[in-house]
């Protein structure tokens, strides 16, 4: 009675009641009785017996004045209904099978008349069969198939698929090559689309974790490769969406993936994609979504560089790989420190979201010099500690600079890429990557092309040599350290140097260590006016780091202080001068340094004072190597200034080097000798600073105190026994074997001695 009411009814009112009757009967399908199984096949066929193709398509289209317009619309049902009657093709029960078989081809013929109909419409001309619907109809399975694949829409497509897939698990399947067959011909063609595509890579996960027979893992595995080749960018986001902690089967999953060596670098350059749209949210978000990321994609790279097959592709993207790890690593740690991802736990543990995320990354960069090196390398590497720095906060830059050291010994041509995506790092100015990005740019600096650094750049270097933190101080100063040892980028980082001479206040050695050599090596090639102006402000700053522990700092500095002499030397001299003489007492006292370089700086440092004050007897005693009587040239040539020569002294009876305390005491009892009949006051400073040296750890600096202060008239402390004279004159014995190294000293022992005498 349905039949004939079907028949009779308009084509409208028919395909309404086809749909609701296949999406009634669809249900049925899948029921465990198989009994009801066979009766919903049975009135499927039935339904798709009296379905008239060309009618039904007529209820899809309108007609607009004297035009034919089609208007083609998905049916919601179709793909579904296809996908069941696939399942139930693949039954053991034969009136299923059959019957599911029969009602296939009508829906395939249906299809094909579909597709006509929009043919005829994009070209009026080609004649379309609209009663026969026998003489549509496909006459080899083959064709059947192929028209089956290319002719479904989207929607259609993806629920099919999306059944099967789902379906396939179920009990009453016994035949795997139809489900498999089918499959391969709806994403045969390149061109078709698919809607829902991270959906159906979700279902193919929570599949493959569910079923154990080797067929459907099979039929799972070439649908996810064919997937991947079609849809690369969704497969990719969908697999990270479906396991972001990267389970066992996300694992394998990867793997799969790997191990088609074509597909190996898509997916590889997707997951890098992914990571860069993942690190837009820089900021740790309630929903940690940035954290996610980075957890599933670090997981997802470990286990990819982990496949032999896709080794090759591995090293063809190196550099960017290489980053992406180091920013993996970066963000892990970053997010320890700042509690990322707090609504599962207060701590770090070990199964915390960033946690994972180290260890995935650490895998990932395990498995990357892996690829490089074999297991010697990656023993190489253990051996110098980088595996274990690069779990700390506090060392991890160090493992990422041994890292880059490793690759710029085993792969230098890939160092230039590297420091390129390195230098991209920096720009994006997010604080988790500074670190990280900053240890790869300074390491790789001096082997790439110096063109290549922009204002940008520089502009970063500008920002972290006022980073609070040390480390990024300290290589932002040491970069520019190997951009100042080439005389063309000179004038690119002239720009800087008021900001690196700030850093020779800095409170760490390296900071002021690296940013004298930076201006030592580009204070005398910028332009004048530049230079000028760094050199005004430099004798003053450079005046403490004379006293530095380190000899390098000491030299450098010296010599940094005659190079802004120079500078200076024919104009601006007046802003200069109380600087420079304020240098003459240090310097004349590093005349005696322990460091011969540093002597022989202090050297070259006190002619250019003396060329700079225009002081021609300091400048011939200098020329002459006369440095003895230079503390006397100081005292006596300007009086004013020896009550500040004097202080400027004093601290040098402190001094941890020997020559130096020695050479204090002489020039103490220079000073005293002229203020005797002078100021008591100053003169009482002398006793009472050379009294605190006559118990010095040195025996000849406290005999050359005692003496000093016997020359100058004052009592030297009571010695412990014995009598005071035979003391004096013990102490003066033992000065007077010095007396060919020192000769102005000797000639003092001498007048005290006789004067002991008498």
């Amino acid at each position: 009675m349905l039949m004939v009411l079907m028949h009779r009814a308009s084509p409208r009112t028919t395909t309404m009641i086809v749909e609701k009757l296949l999406q009634a009967l669809v249900p049925f399908t899948a029921s465990q009785d198989v009994a009801t199984r066979r009766s919903a096949v049975r009135r499927i066929v039935s339904l798709s017996r009296c379905m008239r193709p060309a009618s039904m398509l007529e209820a899809l289209h309108f007609t607009a004045g004297t035009t034919l317009l089609f208007k083609l619309r998905t049916l919601p049902f179709l793909g579904q209904v296809m996908g069941h009657l696939t399942l139930s093709c693949a039954e053991q029960d034969q009136e299923i099978s059959r019957g599911a078989v029969e009602a296939l081809r009508a829906f395939h013929r249906f299809i094909l008349l579909r597709h006509s109909s929009k043919a005829a419409w994009e070209d009026p001309n080609l004649p379309v069969e609209r009663e026969s619907a026998t003489s549509l109809g496909p006459k080899e399975s083959a064709d059947e198939a192929t028209i089956f694949g290319n002719f479904l829409f989207q929607t259609e497509r993806t629920d099919f698929i999306l059944t099967v897939l789902k379906g396939m698990v179920h009990p009453r399947v016994s035949d795997t090559q139809p489900i498999a067959n089918m499959l391969e011909v709806v994403l045969r063609d390149p061109s078709s689309q698919l809607a829902k595509v991270g959906e159906v890579v979700q279902t193919i996960h929570g599949q493959l974790a569910y079923v154990s027979q080797q067929p459907l893992k099979d039929i799972l595995r070439r649908t996810l490769l064919r997937l991947a080749q079609l849809y690369p960018w969704e497969v990719t986001t969908g697999l990270l969406h479906a396991s972001p902690h990267c389970d066992s089967t996300a694992r394998a999953m990867w793997s799969m993936l790997a191990s088609d060596r074509f597909l190996a670098e898509t997916v590889l350059k997707q997951l890098l994609l992914a990571q860069e749209e993942g690190a837009s949210l820089h900021v740790f978000e309630a929903e940690c979504c940035c954290c996610c990321c980075f957890l599933a994609v670090a997981g997802a790279m470990s286990e990819i560089f982990q496949e032999p097959a896709c080794r090759c592709r591995v090293l063809f993207l190196l550099a960017e790989l290489f980053m992406a790890v180091v920013v993996q690593i970066s963000f892990s740690l970053k997010g320890s420190r700042q509690g990322c991802c707090r609504s599962g736990s207060h701590s770090w543990e070990a199964n915390h979201p960033t946690a994972l995320c180290l260890r995935h990354a650490l895998s990932g960069m395990q498995g990357l010099f892996q690829c490089l090196g074999g297991a010697s390398l990656l023993e190489e590497i253990g051996r110098q500690g980088a595996w274990d720095m690069l779990m700390s906060p506090d060392t991890y830059h160090t493992g990422i600079a041994l890292l880059t050291r490793v690759l710029r010994r085993e792969v230098p041509d890939c160092c230039a890429s590297i420091w390129e995506r390195a230098a991209v790092g920096l720009l994006q100015r997010q604080d988790y990557l500074d670190v990280g990005a900053m240890t790869v740019f300074a390491e790789l600096l001096g082997c790439t092309d110096f063109e290549q650094v922009t204002d940008h750049v520089l502009y970063v270097l500008h920002i972290h040599l006022r980073s609070k933190n040390l480390v990024l101080r300290r290589m932002a100063v040491t970069s520019l350290v190997t951009l100042s040892g080439r005389p063309e980028q000179a004038a690119t980082l002239q720009y800087l140097l008021p900001r690196v001479s700030q850093q020779l206040q800095d409170d760490d050695c390296e900071v002021r260590t690296a940013a004298l050599t930076v201006l030592s090596n580009v204070l005398c090639l910028v332009d004048r006016q530049t230079a000028l102006t760094i050199a005004l402000q430099l004798v003053e700053m450079l005046l403490p780091l004379f006293e530095n522990e380190s000899s390098y700092v000491r030299k450098h500095s010296i010599l940094l202080c005659r190079d802004a002499m120079k500078v200076a030397v024919r104009t601006h001299k007046k802003q200069m001068r109380k600087d420079v003489q304020r240098s003459l007492v240090p310097l004349f006292f590093h005349l005696h340094d322990s460091d011969h370089s540093v002597a022989q700086a202090s050297q070259e440092a006190l002619l250019g004072a003396a060329e700079f004050l225009k002081w021609g007897q300091l400048r011939k005693l200098m020329q002459r190597e006369q440095t003895y009587q230079v503390g006397e040239c100081l005292l006596t040539q300007n009086s004013r200034r020896a009550e500040e020569y004097l202080h400027q002294s004093l601290p040098y009876l402190q001094s941890p080097q020997e020559a130096l305390r020695e050479a204090a005491i002489r020039f103490l009892g220079i000073a005293g000798q002229q203020l005797r009949d002078g100021c008591q006051e100053k003169l009482q400073v002398i006793y009472e600073a050379l009294q605190g040296t006559v118990n010095d750890r040195s025996l000849s600096v406290a005999s050359l105190a005692s003496q000093t202060l016997l020359i100058l008239g004052a009592a030297a402390p009571e010695p412990p026994s014995g009598s005071r004279l035979q003391a004096l004159c013990y102490r003066l014995r033992r000065v007077w074997r010095r007396r060919r190294r020192t000769p102005a000293l000797g000639a003092g022992c001498l007048c005290c001695w006789n004067w002991v005498q008498r």
